[in-house]
């Protein structure tokens, strides 16, 4: 687990144009620390976790199962098909309907994370 959420806060990172240097800074370490945190060679406590959460803009749970492709929208339908009914459907086309208040919920969200 710990190399996902490393791999993760990397990812995150670079996803918005962030240096290691101002990370750092923010969570009060020093350049090579920080870079141990993204590497998974040490433990992270929660309260780093919740720090990083700030410093990206994102909730914990984004940060802990970051998903790319939900970023990058590719899968988006995917990540709200709970949400979603199939209207009708042949073996090429599917059409999706969704309530506009449950689109303005997720589009809202893809708002919030990408600040």
């Amino acid at each position: 687990m710990n190399k996902i959420v490393s791999h993760n806060i990397r990812t995150i990172r670079e996803m918005k144009n962030l240096t290691r240097d101002f990370v750092a800074g923010e969570l009060e370490m020093t350049y090579s620390g920080y870079g141990k945190i993204e590497r998974g060679e040490i433990d992270i406590t929660i309260s780093k976790i919740s720090k990083l959460a700030d410093i990206f803009g994102i909730s914990i749970s984004d940060l802990l199962f970051f998903d790319v492709s939900y970023f990058f929208n590719n899968d988006a339908e995917e990540k709200i098909d709970d949400q979603l009914r199939i209207v009708g459907s042949n073996s090429d086309v599917k059409t999706l309907r969704i309530s506009s208040s449950k689109l303005m919920d997720f589009q809202s969200k893809k708002l919030k994370n990408r600040v």
